[in-house]
């Protein structure tokens, strides 16, 4: 009996230091942007997606296009008291990546509450962004929209890309 017991001791031992030569490391990387003013953030207060795809869909010149993207988001204040200038960094565009050279950019429209915004600032009143909301320093929920600025055939194909930079600041 002692011997079963010696024995199944040692399977438990070579078995553990087999495991132990088996380890695994996991590594995640884990990164901010703390801005501790203001945020732009889905409607749920988690991270706006940082890559979208616009899908092509064919057909005529009435019909075909980019499909356009949207997102319910908000806006995260310290002070929801002051208003907001929302602008974008640049033109919004996707320009043409794996085309070979022939393609043009295609421009898009980026909307916020259904105003265009551009890269000359709008003005958002504190006073029509968080009345009525059920989060504590949050906007009402808004759409976030992006879409082609002309609707129509994109004669070349291939692949297009582009950034969309929204820049938000709190005014004094």
């Amino acid at each position: 009996m002692f011997n079963h017991f010696k024995k199944a001791a040692l399977v438990l031992a070579l078995a553990s230091a087999s495991m132990s030569a088996h380890a695994v490391q996991a590594d995640i990387t884990v990164w901010a942007d703390v801005d501790p003013t203001l945020a732009l953030l889905k409607a749920d207060g988690t991270p706006l997606t940082d890559v979208v795809e616009m899908s092509y869909r064919p057909g005529t010149a009435a019909t075909a296009g980019l499909t356009p993207w949207s997102e319910r988001v908000r806006v995260f204040s310290n002070d929801i008291a002051k208003d907001i200038t929302v602008s974008l960094g640049s033109d919004a565009a996707l320009l043409p990546e794996s085309t070979g050279g022939a393609a043009a950019k295609v421009d898009l429209r980026v909307s916020l509450n259904g105003i265009e915004l551009g890269t000359a600032g709008k003005d958002f009143t504190a006073a029509t962004l968080y009345p009525g909301s059920d989060m504590p320093g949050a906007s009402k929920a808004m759409d976030l929209r992006i879409e082609q600025k002309t609707p129509g055939i994109i004669a070349t194909g291939g692949k297009y890309k582009g950034i969309v930079s929204v820049i938000m600041v709190l005014k004094s």
